[in-house]
């Protein structure tokens, strides 16, 4: 702005030639006018020497006004080698996004690296960033945050504005520095910034680069799920999908593509209404035994990276089914039933365990117990079934004999969890009469049931009274419940309140047997989960895997490009690896058992960082304000890249006003010169 100084020259050369046309006038005798000039010559050049000099006096006040002047030791920025400079980039996916040419990412780092050229060369500076790489959050000299700046990962997982705000805090106390200056470039999302239970470091400044994207518009896959929870070889099953449209524009026929292993093996299209979501759904196929690699796909620009959705489908190769009774081998007609129903089937693995003699392990890797009528468990084992049922597992509760009424603490916690309770024993003949058919527990069972269906009897049966949470899906003619059923977890809790004892009901010999048996079954187990979420969930559940002491689980890229080893925790008898750092991205991973491939897990990325909805500069400023922060400046978008505004936000003086008063003085008096100096 200094060069506008050279503006000085145009008063000068206005003065010295005077382009004014001259008019000559006739006088008879001109030693009248020979007197008057001689009189005010003196006078007349006074006065145009002063208006000249307050010409000048403006303009060079001006250029100075807008050059920012500044003194080195008044500061905004504590310059001292005891305030610690952090300087936080926002690396989550939304900062892929594009401003004219470049990212919002390369702007905020270019931005950020003329920020630190101009600051003291004895400062200490951290780089703060969503990967929270431990190495940058060391305070560093000049040349160490310039390179790391440069080195810095693009792309990461979205984190709280609070937890960096934190995280600054504990590294100036940890460094015992007197204060901080956070220096904050982030598209600043709304689910970033929706803490506000700061613990407030007063001594700690903040200065916020809000950048904005130029394409905020954004059509992208939220969620995906299955119809049926559990595969089956050969046999279709239906994908659903929800597609969300962050547009102002009405979307006509996006192509939604579904492939396996890279094939594709189902294709839709799709109307989305402006700023609304729709789901669509799709049959497929699965061929193989065993983990398959799935993705549903659409196409949308320039923001992609929640263009896909990774999944993994899971065909379980067999359905571990255990029994609990009071003696093992039992001969019991129940038992003969469900080993008649089980044992021949080659996806069925069928064993009957006696409650003194339980093998946890077993326990944890099945996906259908049965606890029979005779068996009263102690308060630790039920316990252990509500856990299974909570991890995706099916329960089923047999409790139909007399004394079991009156022994009120017999898998009384299974029942207070449940929030039923048993109160009577009738012994009056009755039938089965309502099937909730549409219920989603009868999915795939019935096509149609007849008005006159012959329908199993029940001699016998325990009245239960019913909890809000129970759904009582089979009845009988008295309209007591004879199949209840409850979600748990990520499972079910099936009560039945009669034997499968001829003496009690003729269920195991009816057609009906089979379907719920089987369902039950099916539905069981701690299903695999379709896929995982980069940044929100830190453990994978890997019990399906045998360990011993020495072994080692390693999670492999499937480029192989990358791989961690986590630490593996077991918790109430399940394990789990856990992770302390995030995936470096979404995709597809193996699990590797020492060198011995185990299965496939997928990771997408947190689809709250698909959501084009940021804080305006206004809503930022009240924000802080309402936390009790202290905000330095907010520095507007068009001025982040712009090296004098960072350069005036380090050296930052009001000086500039003192210069615009001394302009707009010089021309007050410039006007009242020219128009009272006669």
């Amino acid at each position: 702005m200094l060069y506008g100084l050279f503006a000085l020259a145009i008063p000068v050369v206005i003065h010295l030639f005077n382009f004014r046309r001259h008019k000559t006038v006739y006088f008879s005798n001109t030693s009248i006018l020979r007197t008057i000039e001689q009189e005010n010559s003196k006078t007349k050049k006074l006065k145009y020497i002063i208006a000249l000099i307050v010409r000048m006096l403006f303009v060079a006040a001006l250029v100075i006004a807008f050059a920012f002047p500044y003194k080195k030791d008044n500061n905004a920025i504590n310059n001292n080698v005891d305030n610690l400079i952090a300087i936080y980039i926002d690396n989550s996916m939304s900062m892929q996004s594009h401003s004219s040419e470049k990212t919002l990412l390369e702007d905020a780092r270019n931005s950020a690296i003329k920020l630190v050229e101009n600051l003291n060369q004895a400062q200490k500076y951290i780089l703060l960033s969503n990967d929270r790489n431990p190495k940058n959050e060391y305070p560093m000299n000049k040349d160490e945050m310039l390179n790391s700046l440069n080195e810095m990962i693009t792309e990461s997982v979205s984190v709280s504005f609070e937890d960096i705000y934190n995280s600054l805090t504990f590294v100036k106390k940890k460094n015992n520095f007197n204060s901080a200056t956070l220096f904050a470039y982030s598209d600043f999302q709304n689910n970033a910034m929706l803490s506000d239970d700061f613990k407030v470091d007063t001594t700690i400044q903040i200065v916020v680069f809000p950048l904005k994207s130029d394409f905020q518009n954004n059509i992208y896959i939220d969620s995906v799920w299955l119809q049926s929870p559990v595969l089956q070889k050969n046999m279709t099953n239906e994908l659903n999908a929800r597609i969300v449209n962050e547009t102002q524009n009405d979307i006509k026929g996006l192509p939604v593509n579904f492939s396996i292993d890279e094939n594709i093996v189902a294709y839709t299209t799709c109307d989305i209404k402006p700023n609304s979501h729709t789901d669509v759904n799709m049959q497929f196929v699965v061929e193989n035994e065993g983990d398959s690699k799935a993705k549903v796909s659409v196409s949308d620009s320039p923001i992609t990276f929640d263009d896909e959705y990774n999944l993994v489908l899971k065909i379980r190769p067999v359905i571990n089914v255990i029994e609990i009774s009071s003696a093992a081998n039992s001969q019991q007609p129940m038992a003969n039933s469900l080993g008649l129903l089980f044992d021949g089937d080659a996806l069925i693995n069928y064993q009957s365990m006696n409650k003194y003699n339980i093998d946890q392990n077993i326990i944890n890797n099945a996906q259908m117990i049965v606890v029979s009528e005779d068996t009263d468990l102690n308060e630790t084992m039920q316990k252990s079934l509500i856990e299974f049922a909570e991890r995706g597992g099916s329960l089923l509760m047999i409790e139909s004999q007399e004394q079991k009424v009156a022994e009120s603490q017999s898998n009384s916690y299974i029942y207070n969890y449940l929030g039923i309770k048993p109160v009577d024993f009738d012994e009056n003949e009755t039938k089965i009469e309502y099937i909730a058919k549409r219920n989603s527990f009868f999915d795939d069972i019935f096509v149609k049931i007849p008005d006159n269906a012959d329908l199993p009897k029940v001699k016998k049966h325990i009245r239960f009274k019913l909890g809000k949470n129970v759904q009582n899906i089979i009845s009988l003619q008295n309209g007591d419940p004879f199949l209840m059923m409850s979600n748990v977890g990520k499972g079910k809790v099936f009560v039945m309140s009669a034997s499968l004892d001829e003496e009690y009901s003729d269920l195991a010999n009816h057609a009906l047997f089979v379907p719920l048996m089987y369902k039950m079954a099916f539905i069981g187990g701690d299903v695999s989960e379709l896929s995982y979420t980069l940044g929100v969930d830190k453990l994978l559940n890997i019990n399906d895997i045998s360990l011993n002491v020495d072994d080692r689980i390693s999670l492999k890229s499937d480029n192989a490009m990358y791989e961690i080893f986590p630490m593996i925790e077991n918790r109430n008898g399940i394990n789990y690896i856990s992770f302390f750092e995030d995936l470096p991205s979404s995709g597809f991973y193996d699990v590797y058992k020492n060198d011995e491939y185990v299965k496939t897990v997928a990771w997408n990325d947190d689809r709250n960082e698909s959501e084009m909805s940021f804080f305006s500069e206004e809503k930022l400023t009240e924000y802080f304000k309402n936390n009790d922060l202290n905000l330095l400046a907010t520095i507007d978008y068009e001025d982040v890249s712009n090296g004098d505004v960072v350069e005036t936000i380090v050296n930052q003086s009001s000086l500039w006003k003192m210069f615009v008063v001394v302009a707009l003085m010089a021309l007050l008096i410039e006007i009242l010169i020219l128009r009272f100096w006669k």
